[in-house]
């Protein structure tokens, strides 16, 4: 199986680089495998924002288009919880393209 390596950003900003992402995987399922604080209420089913975090902007473009039911729930964040470069990471399916992305885990 293919894996891919990423830098994670907690929520109080500690660095966490060499996170594996393994092939078949969504960043969520990545995040969750490697314990950081992604709730995943709804299970990967863009309907909640508990998987909300911030991309680097190099992935961000690289990860695809956002569809609507992303941005839906994008949408109905506050200005303050979101950025330009967020999304739902259980969007995000694993693509080698995204070896070295730096994803910022959001607010809850």
């Amino acid at each position: 199986m293919s894996s891919i390596e990423i830098t994670v950003i907690d929520r109080e900003g500690v660095k966490t680089p060499g996170v594996e992402w393994e092939d078949g995987e969504s960043l969520m399922e990545c995040l969750v495998r490697n314990s950081f604080p992604i709730l995943a209420i709804c299970g990967g089913n863009a309907s909640c924002s508990t998987c909300h975090s911030f991309l680097d902007e190099v992935s961000f473009e690289t990860a695809g288009e956002i569809d609507e039911d992303e941005a839906d729930v994008l949408d109905s964040l506050t200005e303050s919880e979101r950025e330009p470069t967020s999304r739902l990471t259980c969007q995000i399916p694993w693509d080698m393209d995204l070896e070295g992305a730096v994803v910022r885990i959001g607010p809850f």
